[in-house]
């Protein structure tokens, strides 16, 4: 897959993005592509194949849908999807939806609010990831670092979703889908072999903010 390897042009985008729509969501992606770099190279130094410039970018971009607008669904999702695949950018177009699913494509219905969601814009997002159903690490440390980042900086699992699901609202499916976050979390930390909050200083701050 193609993904953007400069930081520069990535930051450039994120800008742009910015001045189309500004909002928390700029800080919230520079912090989850800081937290995405940690991890990233931490599974480099265990052995892991992968490119730090390539994780990073793709983390500073997974929100880049947030442009045209806010949303409390996935339809940000589709949006960047759409915007990266018109760069040239597969990979990243990729990872603007599957950080929006950390269970894959099992249990799609679990993401937030599907009745935001156009029909012809659903119907696209479960084909994206029902031909893509094995994520790579890159798809996995991002939809993590996505809830263990937010504007003030790194933050706790269990803090971050409480804000989101009392921002956004929940559903009945809510609590299974915060479970994709605990398993790759598991998952991460099996191969690095340590707490993931190991490689985030000063995250244990993030408990006395609001």
């Amino acid at each position: 897959m193609d993904y953007i390897r400069n930081r520069n042009e990535a930051s450039a985008l994120l800008e742009w993005g910015k001045n189309q729509n500004p909002g928390s969501w700029y800080a919230h992606s520079i912090h989850v592509a800081q937290a995405t770099e940690k991890v990233v190279a931490a599974l480099i130094s265990k052995g892991y194949d992968l490119d730090v410039d390539v994780a990073y970018n793709a983390a500073l971009l997974h929100d880049i849908g947030r442009y045209k607008g806010f949303t409390k669904s996935v339809i940000h999702s589709y949006d960047g999807y759409e915007y990266m695949n018109q760069l040239g950018y597969r990979g990243n177009a990729q990872i603007c939806v599957t950080h929006s699913f950390p269970s894959g494509n099992q249990h799609l219905e679990y993401a937030a609010d599907w009745a935001l969601v156009p029909d012809s814009m659903e119907m696209k997002l479960k084909k994206i990831l029902n031909n893509y159903p094995a994520y790579n690490l890159y798809d996995k440390v991002i939809a993590l670092c996505d809830a263990l980042a937010d504007e003030e900086g790194f933050t706790l699992l269990e803090k971050r979703l409480i804000s989101v699901g009392l921002r956004h609202g929940t559903n009945r499916h809510t609590s299974l889908h915060w479970q994709g976050f605990y398993a790759i979390k598991n998952e991460l930390e099996a191969m690095i072999g340590v707490s993931i909050y190991t490689l985030f200083p000063g995250i244990e701050q993030s408990i006395y903010t609001s």
